[in-house]
C-alpha cells in the first residue's frame, strides 16, 4: 500500500506532467475544492515570491510562486501547512504552503483590503481610504445629522484599519473610529451602543484614546468616555437596579424573564435591559433601561386604570352613589379606584336636596375632587312673633337683614321700622315721633348695606328714605310719576356689595338702579312679557355674585346690574308673588303671597321645594308678603293678615 505522502508526491509529479501537456482540466475534480463540508479560511502571503509545494514538505517540488499580499483559499492548517488553492495563468491549482509564509485574515478583510488584481491594497493605499471615507462621516456626526448613515459607512472601515501592517498606525486608526462610530451612536440615542465602541476604542490604544478625547466638550458623551474607562480598567464588573412601585407588589420582568414581585434588587453584567410592571388594575410599564452606576434606584408610581374619587359635602353625612350604585361612603370620603370616563354621581342627604350631576375621571395622579352644596329642601317651624291681639304689627310689608345678624320690618304701624336682635327679640324702633313720623307714609320694601344704613321704599309718598344704623333720616328722594326721577308705587328694594340700591317701580314696570346717596344710575324695563319686561314687579333681590333677581306677577328674571338679561323662569303658577330674597349660596326664595307658600330655586330657576298652606297656625300662611334669610340658614317669613314673622329652621337631623 502506498502512504498518503508517496501519494501526495505522486500526485505532484502527475501534475506537473499534465500542466506541461496542458491536460489539467482532465484532473479538476481531483484538486479544485475543499470537498463537502470543508470549513474555508483565507491567507495573506507575507513574503514575495512564497513558494506553493505540491506537498507539505519543505523540500517538496515547487508548483508556483505567489508575490507579496496575495490573499488565497485555504482549509484549515494541518501542521505547519496550510493546504491552499489559486489561479496560476488561467488554471486552477492546489497546493501547499508553509505558515511561515502566510497569515490568516477573516472573510472581511480580504475584500476590504484586496485591490482590483486580487492583490491586497498597499497600506500607505488603505490608510488614505479610511482616512477620506472618515471625514465626511464625521462631519455629518457633528451636524447630528443622520448617524445612522454614518455607522453603516464607518463600521466597515475597521476591518481595513486592522488589515494595516503598521500596528501603531493600526491602533490609532482604529481608535478614532471606534470614537467616531460611538458618538454616532450616542447621537441616535443608544448610549449602550455608544459606550461599547468607547469601551473598544480605549481597549484597543488606552493613551491614544485620551489624547483624542480630551477636548470633547459634550456633557453625555463625556460620561459615557468616563464609564468606558472604568469598565475598560475593571472597576464595574456588573450593574444592580433596586426597583420599587407604588403601589407594591407589581410583577417584575428583565427582558421577559420573571424577576418577582416589587419591591426587588435586580444585578445584571450588561447596563442595558428591558423592564416590565405589571399589576392588576393599573396601567403596565415597559421602558428600556441603560444604568451607569453599579446600583441605581428606580421608583414607579403605577398609573391606575382609573382613579381615587374624594367627594366632600357641605353639610357632611350624605350618601354617595355612581353610575346608580350605593358605595356604601358617607361625605367627606374617597371613593377607591373609579375607572376613566364619564360617571353619574348622586349624593343623598336627609332634609337637602339630592345632587346629580356627571364627574369626568380623566388619566392623571392623585384623587379626583368633587365637593358639592346641598340645598335644604325641608324646613321646620321654629318660631314666631306678633299677635293681632297686640297690635305690635300693622300690615307689615318688608323684611331684611344686615350684616350681624339683625333683622328690620317695615310695616304701618306707629313704628314704621322695627329692629330685632339675631334672636327674634325687638330692640328698637323709629318713625314714631316728631317730623320723622312723616319720613314714612306706607313702607313697602326695606334694604340694609354693608355700612348699617337702612333704605325704604314708600309706596304712598312714591320715595327712597335712607336712615343710619341708629335710626336718624339721612335723605329722601323719588316723587309720583313716571320721569326717570319719579317712582309709582315703588315696592321692592335691595342693595349690592358697592352699596348701589335696585328698586321695583312697580306701578312703572320697571327697575331704577340707585347709587347709595340717591343718584340715579340706570332704568331698564317696561311693560310687557318678553325677555326683561315687567308686569307689576314687586320684589327685588341681590344675589351673592351680584346677579339681580326681580319676581313680578307672572314669572322671576335674572340680570346684570346693567339691565342684562340672563334669564326668565315661569311655570310655577305664581299668584302675586310681592316678596323675594336670596341667600349666600344663590337660592332663591319667593313669598308667594296668593297662594300662601314660599317657594326655594337655585340661581337657575330650577324648583328645590316649597312649603306653606292656608291658616294662622304655625307653618300656615295668610299673605306671605316678604322673606329673608339668615346667616345661619334659617328662613323667616313675614305676613301682612296674620301680622307676625315665622321663622323656619334647618331640621338638625
Amino acid at each position: 500500500m502506498m502512504s498518503g505522502m508517496a501519494k501526495e508526491r505522486v500526485m505532484g509529479a502527475r501534475t506537473r506532467r499534465l500542466i506541461r501537456a496542458g491536460l489539467m482540466t482532465a484532473l479538476l475534480p481531483v484538486f479544485f475544492g475543499f470537498g463537502p463540508g470543508s470549513p474555508g479560511i483565507k491567507v495573506r502571503v507575507k513574503s514575495d515570491g512564497a513558494p506553493i509545494k505540491a506537498t507539505a514538505e519543505v523540500f517538496g517540488q515547487n508548483l508556483t510562486t505567489v508575490p507579496l499580499d496575495t490573499v488565497l483559499d485555504a482549509e484549515p492548517k494541518q501542521g505547519q501547512w496550510y493546504k491552499v488553492t489559486l489561479t496560476k495563468d488561467g488554471v486552477p491549482l492546489v497546493g501547499y504552503i508553509h505558515e511561515m509564509n502566510v497569515k490568516e485574515i477573516t472573510e472581511a478583510e480580504a475584500q476590504q483590503a484586496l485591490g482590483p488584481t486580487g492583490r491586497v491594497k498597499p497600506q500607505a493605499e488603505i490608510v488614505a481610504e479610511i482616512e477620506f471615507n472618515m471625514e465626511a462621516d464625521k462631519r455629518l456626526i457633528r451636524q447630528g445629522k443622520e448617524p445612522d448613515k454614518a455607522v453603516n459607512d464607518l463600521m466597515p472601515l475597521l476591518a481595513k484599519a486592522f488589515s494595516i501592517d503598521d500596528r501603531q498606525k493600526q491602533r490609532q486608526i482604529a481608535c478614532e473610529l471606534y470614537l467616531w462610530i460611538g458618538q454616532a451612536y450616542e447621537k441616535k440615542g443608544d448610549k449602550y451602543a455608544a459606550l461599547k465602541e468607547f469601551k473598544n476604542m480605549i481597549d484597543v490604544d488606552r493613551a491614544y484614546a485620551r489624547e483624542i478625547t480630551k477636548n470633547i466638550s459634550d456633557p453625555s458623551v463625556s460620561g459615557l468616555l468616563e464609564h468606558a474607562e472604568k469598565l475598560s480598567n475593571g472597576l464595574i464588573t456588573d450593574y444592580g437596579l433596586q426597583i420599587t412601585t407604588q403601589p407594591k407588589e407589581a410583577a417584575l420582568k428583565i427582558d421577559g424573564k420573571p424577576i418577582g414581585a416589587s419591591p426587588a434588587v435586580f444585578r445584571s453584567i450588561v447596563p442595558k435591559f428591558t423592564l416590565e410592571i405589571d399589576k392588576e388594575g393599573y396601567k403596565p410599564i415597559k421602558e428600556d433601561l441603560f444604568v451607569m452606576e453599579a446600583m441605581t434606584s428606580k421608583d414607579y408610581v403605577l398609573e391606575s386604570l382609573g382613579r381615587n374619587l374624594a367627594v366632600a359635602s357641605q353639610p357632611k353625612g350624605a350618601r354617595v352613589f355612581v353610575d346608580g350604585k350605593d358605595s356604601g361612603k358617607l361625605t367627606d370620603c374617597e371613593l377607591p379606584f373609579v375607572s376613566y370616563g364619564s360617571h353619574a354621581v348622586k349624593i343623598v342627604r336627609d332634609n337637602y336636596a339630592p345632587w346629580e350631576g356627571s364627574v369626568q375621571i380623566a388619566e392623571g395622579t392623585g384623587p379626583v375632587p368633587l365637593a358639592v352644596t346641598l340645598a335644604v329642601n325641608t324646613y321646620v317651624f321654629g318660631r314666631s312673633n306678633g299677635a293681632p291681639e297686640s297690635k305690635f304689627f300693622k300690615l307689615p310689608r318688608a323684611i331684611a337683614f344686615d350684616q350681624e345678624g339683625s333683622f328690620f320690618i317695615g310695616d304701618e304701624s306707629g313704628y314704621r321700622i322695627k329692629k330685632f336682635d339675631n334672636e327674634g327679640r325687638f330692640r328698637a324702633s323709629w318713625g314714631d315721633a316728631g317730623r320723622e313720623t312723616k319720613v314714612l307714609e306706607q313702607p313697602s320694601g326695606i334694604a340694609v348695606d354693608a355700612a348699617g344704613n337702612v333704605y325704604a321704599t314708600d309706596a304712598g309718598d312714591c320715595c327712597v328714605a335712607k336712615f343710619d344704623k341708629n335710626g336718624k333720616f339721612l335723605k329722601k328722594w323719588g316723587g309720583k310719576g313716571a320721569r326717570p326721577n319719579e317712582l309709582s308705587g315703588p315696592a321692592g328694594i335691595a342693595v349690592d356689595a358697592s352699596g348701589n340700591l335696585y328698586v321695583a317701580d312697580w306701578g312703572n314696570h320697571r327697575v331704577v338702579k340707585y347709587g347709595p346717596d340717591g343718584a340715579l344710575k340706570k332704568i331698564w324695563g317696561k311693560q310687557g312679557i318678553k325677555p326683561g319686561e315687567f308686569v307689576f314687579p314687586a320684589g327685588v333681590a341681590v344675589g351673592p355674585k351680584n346677579e339681580i333677581f326681580v319676581v313680578d306677577r307672572i314669572r322671576l328674571q335674572k340680570f346684570s346690574p346693567e339691565g342684562e338679561s340672563l334669564g326668565s323662569w315661569a311655570g310655577f303658577d305664581l299668584k302675586v308673588p310681592l316678596g323675594v330674597c336670596t341667600d349666600a349660596l344663590g337660592y332663591v326664595y319667593i313669598a308667594d303671597t296668593g297662594n300662601k307658600r314660599i317657594l326655594k330655586l337655585d340661581p337657575d330657576g330650577k324648583l328645590i321645594c316649597q312649603w306653606g298652606e292656608p291658616g294662622s297656625a304655625d307653618g300656615q300662611f295668610t299673605e306671605p308678603v316678604g322673606v329673608a334669610v339668615s346667616s345661619k340658614g334659617s328662613v323667616f317669613v313675614l305676613e301682612r293678615e296674620n301680622q307676625r314673622f315665622q321663622e323656619f329652621r334647618i331640621p338638625e337631623k
